[in-house]
């Protein structure tokens, strides 16, 4: 492990201990309730692995009939072996084809179901809990990125941990300034006191909560990195902060 990871993992273990748990307001109660409607419920979600599973199943077997049946013309061409459908191999090759392509759709099944957590229990205890997690942090510096087809900010902002002191890069997108009607006092004013608050189960980013003096120096940058290199939203970014217009702003 590297000394950054190492330093976000201690930077997390502190955030933890020195978070405040307050009871949820009724329109974070109203957002975590729409997210829960968004998210399959688990047994709609083992369904569709099972439907996924089978269409899987089907294709692989239709493609591995495919290349059979390629396979076969080219060796009686060349080779005068018949290994078709109406010779003697066909018994040995059909049954193989078909426990190939099962256990080709089962492991997609398997891996789609490790890597799309759809969170539905998670939400669901915290809006059965009624708590939010809310940790309090100062803004030293804040650097925004302009999005240039849509004119979205991108905010980077380094943040000091109240108890250990120790600065690291949070993530935040002001989504509003897509909008080219948005009225100015709903986008996002930066402050020197940030209070992020997360549903505590899910982790889920319920708010982002700005008070204290208005920050007056903004490092304004376009943003030239193409969407897959973007960070995550309401994310800690493992970065140097000098370096952050190398990798952002080309």
């Amino acid at each position: 492990m590297n000394e950054t990871n190492k330093k976000n993992n201690k930077q997390n273990n502190n955030d933890i201990s020195t978070a405040l748990l307050r009871d949820m307001t009724e329109i974070e109660h109203l957002f975590l309730a729409h997210v829960l409607g968004t998210l399959p419920a688990p047994k709609k979600r083992y369904l569709k692995a099972t439907l996924n599973t089978a269409v899987f199943w089907v294709f692989s077997l239709f493609g591995f009939c495919i290349l059979w049946f390629l396979s076969s013309l080219i060796l009686t061409t060349f080779a005068s072996i018949d290994i078709g459908v109406s010779s003697d191999y066909s018994t040995v090759i059909f049954p193989i084809a078909v426990i190939v392509a099962g256990l080709f759709a089962i492991n997609s099944t398997r891996k789609w179901l490790s890597t799309s957590e759809s969170g539905y229990t998670y939400v669901k205890a915290d809006l059965a809990a009624q708590k939010i997690q809310a940790e309090r942090y100062k803004v030293k510096s804040v650097k925004c990125f302009k999005e240039p087809k849509h004119s979205g900010l991108l905010y980077f902002l380094l943040l000091k941990h109240p108890v250990s002191k120790q600065k690291n890069i949070r993530v935040i997108y002001d989504y509003e300034s897509q909008n080219d009607k948005v009225e100015p006092k709903l986008l996002l004013k930066m402050k020197t006191d940030l209070t992020i608050c997360t549903a505590p189960n899910s982790k889920i980013v319920v708010d982002n909560v700005f008070e204290g003096d208005p920050v007056t120096k903004v490092e304004y940058l376009d943003l030239t990195a193409s969407p897959e290199q973007w960070p995550t939203p309401d994310s800690w970014e493992d970065i140097e902060w000098s370096s952050l217009e190398k990798v952002y702003s080309k």
